[in-house]
């Protein structure tokens, strides 16, 4: 073996463990979810002896998940729209506006990435606009908190596109908005969906602004109702694993269809052009 080659097989040792790493936990989910209450007690790795698919049909017939899915997508979907939008324009004026005050705004911004959120202040906040159980109130909040980091994936990209592009639209009598929406937007596709799939994994997945702002149990996503399925579906774990599934199933859907952007739109601005 050359040794050129051996760091080559190396890594790809490397990368196959780490996917087993990654995989394993959902197999092990799958596979429990297809067993009965005696088999899933010892949590193995193997087949089940038969497969039960009536656990997932249990599992939408008792656990009330049609509405929790229903929240979870109007959460997620309203959030990362009102987000990309808000987060599109205000890297735009950002990066092609220089000034001190752009640059403050900018700064600001990256301090949100890492500055730690007071649930008991943000509460009161919430509380005083009358937005603690309404869903507009959560999907503004949501859009808020994935703003930093939104607007971080779209300055690099932007930074990218040629000043020209502006200068000719305007010159053919285009207005900013018209500039944006016409002219930009549809250049940043990779860093938009990129920043679409990975906010509504976060806001999908999320578990804590529920549990402090949504009390009311109807509007309560998939993620506070797999937490109260640890009740509801004591001693049948076969169930849980079925209801874990269910909920992940939207999450993995979003992403086969947006992982060629990822990659890109992840790396948008790492080289300047």
């Amino acid at each position: 073996m050359s040794k050129r080659y051996a760091p080559k097989f190396l890594i790809e040792i490397m990368m196959w463990a780490l996917t087993l790493v990654i995989f394993l936990p959902l197999y092990f989910i799958l596979v429990n979810s297809l067993k009965d209450g005696m088999e899933v007690s010892a949590m193995s790795i193997g087949l089940p002896s038969v497969f039960h698919w009536e656990n997932y049909l249990e599992v939408f017939r008792t656990g009330d998940i049609g509405p929790a899915f229903m929240n979870s997508l109007i959460f997620s979907f309203g959030s990362i729209i009102i987000c990309s939008v808000l987060s599109a324009m205000a890297s735009y004026i950002i990066v092609r506006r220089k000034s001190r005050i752009n640059a403050i705004i900018f700064n600001l911004f990256l301090i949100g990435l890492i500055a730690p959120m007071n649930m008991v202040t943000t509460f009161q906040f919430m509380k005083a606009l009358h937005f603690i159980n309404t869903y507009h109130g959560l999907i503004l909040l949501y859009a808020a908190y994935f703003m930093p980091f939104t607007i971080f994936l779209y300055n690099g990209f932007i930074r990218n596109l040629p000043v020209d592009l502006d200068e000719a639209a305007t010159i053919d009598g285009a207005g900013p908005l018209y500039r944006f929406f016409v002219v930009i937007f549809p250049l940043i596709k990779s860093v938009t969906v990129t920043a679409l799939v990975i906010n509504f994994v976060n806001c999908w997945n999320d578990f804590m602004f529920p549990l402090y702002f949504v009390t009311q149990t109807d509007k309560w996503g998939v993620v506070l109702l797999l937490f109260q399925f640890t009740g509801t579906f004591y001693g049948q774990d076969q169930l849980l694993f079925a209801s874990a599934l269910v909920i992940m199933v939207p999450t993995l859907i979003v992403y086969l269809f947006g992982q060629k952007y990822i990659i890109s739109g992840m790396t948008a601005g790492a080289v300047k052009g």
